[in-house]
């Protein structure tokens, strides 16, 4: 057997487990640890430098690490620590951290970035090559920032100032935005001199099923993630008294409140939810 390599930090990784797990490695012995000492502004660093935004995670993360706790495997009736939750422990009980973030450099480096797209993959590239001196541009057909985040999870889930706090402190840093602009050509953006362009559009569209009378159905018929962004831009006001969603899955979960909030507004609390796996 060769002997183990404590020069390659995965080994690390793999002795935590719930840091393993975890998509972004981060250090979760270490937070936790620093939220029971009542550290919360350590906590919320550490945290802010693996997952960049962690009062969003704390609130929405699906969570792997926790299936992998060891806690949870001590014995009948014991469960896992709520790791995910204790990232919103740190994020909403944290100081104003503004000193604590990277420096930005006055002189610049003397390249230019486009970052197409303004949701957590353009911004996590922002928030990186900030510090380092580049000029960044970003581009969003959105309003602000914060891409699906924004979106498609509702502030009952996801408050507005909680989103806009951890999307500032990027943008503050400098990024110069170009948000309610699409880009419609690519060769236009290349044509602008860049020295690189990323593309961080994402995946914004559900899927949707091939069922008998879908087209009958018409206007009727939503898919999760194009519902969730009319209720959040307001393009839909209303909805009738009975509403099906089909899927058991966090996100049509969270589908279904919309409409339940949408039907109060309308005609009382009427709204039928029932799901099929």
């Amino acid at each position: 057997m060769n002997p183990t390599d404590i020069k390659n930090p995965e080994y690390f990784h793999k002795v935590v487990d719930c840091q393993y797990a975890c998509p972004a490695h981060t250090p979760v012995p270490e937070y936790i640890r620093l939220i029971a000492a009542q550290r919360y502004d350590d906590a919320y660093m550490v945290n802010w430098e693996s997952n960049v935004f962690p009062g969003v995670l704390g609130r929405t993360c699906d969570r792997p690490c926790e299936p992998a706790c060891r806690r949870g495997r001590l014995g009948k009736g014991e469960e896992p620590v709520a790791i995910c939750r204790l990232k919103r422990v740190a994020a909403d009980n944290k100081s104003d951290i503004s000193a604590r973030l990277p420096q930005i450099p006055a002189r610049k480096n003397g390249k230019r970035i486009a970052l197409i797209g303004a949701g957590p993959a353009s911004l996590t590239v922002a928030r990186d090559l900030m510090p380092l001196g580049y000029h960044i541009d970003v581009y969003d057909n959105q309003f602000a920032g914060g891409g699906m985040m924004r979106s498609q999870i509702p502030a009952f889930r996801l408050p507005v100032q909680v989103l806009d706090e951890e999307v500032g402190y990027i943008l503050d840093m400098g990024v110069i935005t170009h948000f309610d602009t699409e880009i419609t050509s690519l060769k236009a953006v290349l044509e602008q001199d860049y020295d690189a362009v990323f593309v961080g559009t994402g995946a914004p569209r559900g899927k949707g099923l091939d069922l008998p009378g879908l087209e009958e159905a018409g206007k009727r018929v939503h898919v999760g993630i194009d519902w969730l962004a009319s209720v959040a831009f307001e393009h839909t006001e209303s909805i009738g008294k009975r509403v099906l969603v089909l899927g058991a899955a966090t996100p049509r979960w969270i589908a279904a409140v919309p409409p339940a909030v949408l039907a109060a507004r309308t005609c009382g609390w009427s709204c039928a939810v029932r799901s099929r796996t």
